[in-house]
């Protein structure tokens, strides 16, 4: 049910930046990779 509230949220929304985890709280976040970390800040 979470998985499909986060894709529904990222289809409406104007930001779409909702992750699984807003919508699990109980659920950890996934560790960055390096690679994906120094994407993500370029």
């Amino acid at each position: 049910m979470a998985l499909l509230t986060t894709i529904y949220a990222n289809r409406i929304s104007k930001d779409s930046d909702f992750k699984l985890s807003d919508f699990l709280p109980h659920e950890a976040s996934r560790e960055l990779s390096l690679e994906e970390a120094m994407e993500a800040w370029a």
